[in-house]
């Protein structure tokens, strides 16, 4: 008589585990606009719900302790009169940014394109938004230098994380370094002065066009258009003629879906260090003068 025997069953490979363990915690209601919204500012439970609209209290407190105990979301009591329990992104909250622009660009083009209504998106209108002011910036200047080398080692270390790879230069280079660099800076501000966002370029020696070295928007600002803005106000008005070169992480599919939408084609792939794959991408336009 034999012994039957019964096969272990089939196991997932680890990237599926590690999908359906991002999808278990991200995809329950509510989780992703939650996060999107704390990437905005720190906030209180009352401050949470009056930006999400329709979350009950119930439902909402039990979230904010689901991304906390996943390490997505620290929160701290404020001492006061009435002290109260603040909430922000961790590290690995603010790198969750990343992929949830990438599923809201999807959104935008294969579900709400077809008509599908979005129930918990509040409408356009019901969140107020502040005024983006977009000019140079002079990193002579001190204050403006910290906070563009700021901005840029948070931005950097959340593409990081999306791409596998820590070695990005912009991670190790000092405020010095920075600003020795023969670059030319265009950032968006808030209307009270707060640099939030900004791009980073410069000319390309008898070609005629212009090689994008950074695009780099403050994590807790994502989702508000600050990158595509920056991108149009460049292409428009401070370099109007001529090619344009950019690279970004191969991973990075954010930034792709950017330079797609802004008409740059993928030109190649390369991998400058182990486990680091680039794509570059050029827009192609005619030269008309001497750039300014």
């Amino acid at each position: 008589m034999t012994t039957p025997h019964h096969s272990q069953p089939p196991q997932l490979p680890e990237p599926l585990l590690a999908l359906a363990s991002a999808l278990a915690l991200l995809g329950r209601r509510w989780s992703g606009l939650i996060i999107a919204t704390l990437a905005e500012s720190p906030a209180d439970l009352a401050q949470v719900r009056e930006r999400v609209p329709g979350i009950s209290d119930r439902m909402l407190a039990r979230r904010l302790q689901e991304l906390t105990a996943a390490g997505l979301v620290v929160g701290a009591v404020q001492p006061g009169v009435s002290p109260r329990t603040h909430y922000t992104l961790s590290s690995h909250g603010a790198a969750s940014l990343i992929p949830l622009a990438a599923l809201t660009v999807w959104a935008q083009d294969h579900i709400t394109a077809r008509g599908t209504p979005s129930r918990e998106l509040p409408e356009r209108g019901q969140r107020s938004r502040p005024d983006f002011v977009v000019g140079e910036l002079d990193l002579a200047d001190e204050t403006t230098a910290a906070a563009v080398h700021r901005i840029g080692r948070r931005a950097y270390a959340v593409e990081a994380d999306l791409i596998g790879f820590d070695g990005i230069p912009a991670l190790r280079e000092s405020l010095e370094e920075m600003q020795a660099q023969p670059l030319r800076w265009l950032g968006a501000k808030t209307d009270g002065g707060q640099i939030v966002a900004f791009v980073a370029w410069q000319h390309l020696a008898g070609e005629g066009g212009i090689d994008i070295a950074r695009v780099c928007v403050d994590p807790t600002w994502f989702r508000r258009g600050l990158a595509s803005r920056l991108l149009g106000h460049l292409l428009a008005d401070s370099a109007p003629s001529g090619h344009v070169l950019v690279s970004t992480g191969a991973d990075n599919l954010p930034a792709i879906a950017l330079y797609e939408r802004h008409g740059f084609s993928r030109v190649g792939t390369t991998e400058p260090a182990p486990n680091l794959r680039m794509a570059q991408f050029q827009l192609t336009r005619r030269h008309t003068g001497s750039a300014a």
